[in-house]
């Protein structure tokens, strides 16, 4: 706690403040919430109209004012932001009365192969915090708690070394973790009480950790990728513990999993709408998110995207909205004549077809997908007539080509399914 303490100073976050307001939040009924929210958004859009040039100019262009602007129904009247608006405008996104000592640099994880650069202030890298701290907590973390952190960087910088140290965060490079060195790893991992880490680099673990002797945490925290059942249930195995998944975009607190599973809407730092089209749905839809927190760079209505499901409750009894689940970036889904197949479809069907070490789904056109796939000496023609036949009974009578690779080419984290048949079809057709 100290240690903590010590950093809060080192770095001017007020992350514990922050966590004990959440503490109390989230027992609030969604009423509540509900009118706190709308509070916090009233203030984010009238300090982006007064301070940020990018939205002084969208609020003029359509003969709005702030007073406009309520609560969440009343931001659609307000264009989305994409990737490629905060690309061009970067300059015109920041806020000309919050000091550069504020401003911490991110960029976005660049999963498909397009990086984004923005800014954000302490303030909401203090909340981000927050929420994470609030979800390990639901596990039975508090501050001072050992935890480990696997990432896919190398930690070389010495200011975040001193804070792991502070914080008690053992820090592991994934990509050191093979079959000799797995055992050293796993014992520098004994005694954290949670593991954070990218959803494929747990299930990595585990798998290598099989039949070895393992730390058990309280929970294991995946993060930044989507976690798929299969994944979930190695990890919760081996670990012998649960998963509590976390998503999130841009630096964003989004929606975290309490250990019934559903996933709690970050409402007191976040407005998520979710939508097709324009218009709400209570189903599936694409994700759009206002920071409450990030004065530095508002970013209202912000497009993730992502696609997820909304849900109608859990069974803890926190009064915050829940996702039913996370789907997947728009691009992760197929669109067919008869419908659509969401990633997890793909990863269900090749889980048990022992001939296949590796797939991806490409499709180009809605009635043609190439399935690409790293085969094994198990692989034969009747693995191929089932995935054929499995994939037409979902998705219609269309073109499918088989691609045999040694590999699947990747330059980052790799896809499974990659779409260029835009979203909009599914929800207009």
């Amino acid at each position: 706690m100290l240690g903590f303490r010590i950093v809060e100073r080192l770095y001017g976050t007020d992350i514990m403040s922050r966590l004990k307001m959440l503490n109390e939040t989230q027992w609030w009924s969604e009423s509540m919430l509900e009118e706190f929210q709308n509070k916090r958004l009233r203030a984010m859009i009238k300090h982006a109209y007064e301070n940020v040039p990018y939205y002084r100019r969208m609020f003029k262009e359509r003969n709005l004012r702030p007073e406009d602007i309520k609560e969440r129904e009343d931001l659609r009247k307000l264009p989305i932001l994409t990737k490629e608006d905060v690309r061009r405008n970067l300059k015109d996104l920041i806020a000309e009365n919050v000091p550069k000592s504020m401003f911490i640099e991110a960029h976005s994880s660049g999963s498909t192969g397009e990086p984004l650069k923005y800014y954000l202030d302490k303030r909401a890298y203090s909340m981000g915090w927050a929420q994470t701290f609030r979800c390990w907590g639901w596990a039975g973390y508090r501050i001072g708690d050992r935890y480990v952190k696997i990432s896919l960087n190398p930690r070389n910088g010495i200011r975040k070394r001193i804070q792991d140290m502070l914080m008690r965060c053992t820090y592991v490079y994934s990509s050191g973790i093979n079959e000799e060195n797995v055992d050293r790893y796993l014992r520098k991992m004994k005694d954290a009480k949670i593991i954070r880490s990218y959803a494929s680099s747990a299930y990595m673990l585990a798998e290598l950790g099989e039949g070895k002797d393992v730390p058990h945490p309280n929970a294991v925290a995946t993060t930044g990728e989507i976690l798929y059942n299969n994944w979930r249930r190695k990890i919760e195995d081996v670990f012998e513990t649960i998963v509590l998944d976390g998503y999130g975009g841009e630096s964003t607190p989004v929606a975290f999993q309490c250990p019934e599973h559903g996933y709690h809407i970050c409402m007191e730092s976040v407005v998520l709408e979710v939508l097709r089209g324009n218009e709400p749905t209570d189903g599936m839809g694409e994700v759009v998110i206002t920071n409450l927190d990030n004065w530095a760079m508002p970013l209202i209505r912000y497009k993730l995207n992502d696609l997820v499901t909304l849900s109608d409750g859990c069974d803890c009894g926190r009064g915050l909205p829940t996702l039913k689940s996370i789907e997947g970036r728009d691009t992760d889904i197929v669109i067919t004549p008869k419908g659509f197949l969401v990633v997890h479809f793909f990863t269900i069907l090749f889980e048990y077809i022992e001939g296949v070490d590796a797939f991806q789904v490409i499709q180009k056109d809605i009635d043609r997908l190439k399935i690409r796939i790293v085969k094994n000496d198990r692989f034969g023609e009747r693995d191929r007539d089932y995935i054929e036949t499995k994939i037409r009974e979902h998705a219609g009578d269309i073109e499918i080509e088989f691609e045999f690779l040694d590999e699947i080419p990747s330059k980052n984290k790799r896809r499974f399914v990659v779409s260029k048949v835009p979203i909009e079809r599914l929800w207009y057709e």
